[in-house]
């Protein structure tokens, strides 16, 4: 195989990478929306853990905890989110505090302290997506 033969092969694999569809983007960005609601549910219990009653109506928080693919608006446009689903405002308060509560960061400092691992976990996910198109290796 000549130079001009591998950039050309190069180029095609290049531009299949670039053409991603929104179900393959939504597949790539629910690999990381999953780690990060892991790694959310452990900093939940780790900080705000399940010791009181039946956590109301709800649940506690740290089952409340989720993952989907698609956006807060539910258009399926190859983004996907991970966070609370019905006690957002409760988790919301001790975060960031209130009045009366100090606010711990304890969803803040998840999300960067693990956000290589939910980029690990993405690139995992585009790598068989890329393989499975045939764009190489």
């Amino acid at each position: 195989m000549d130079l001009n033969e591998a950039l050309d092969q190069w180029q095609k694999q290049v531009t299949q990478a670039a053409k991603l569809t929104s179900k393959q983007q939504e597949k790539i960005t629910k690999a990381g929306a999953d780690v990060l609601a892991d790694k959310l549910t452990e900093a939940t219990k780790a900080n705000h853990p399940n010791t009181k009653g039946s956590g109301g109506e709800y649940g506690h928080l740290t089952d409340d905890i989720a993952s989907a693919t698609g956006d807060v608006d539910g258009r399926h446009n190859g983004k996907s989110m991970a966070g609370f689903t019905k006690k957002e405002f409760v988790a919301r308060f001790l975060n960031d505090g209130t009045k009366y509560i100090r606010g711990d960061h304890f969803v803040d400092n998840a999300r960067d302290d693990d956000k290589d691992e939910v980029l690990a976990a993405e690139f995992e996910e585009y790598q068989k997506v890329i393989k499975k198109i045939g764009g190489g290796e």
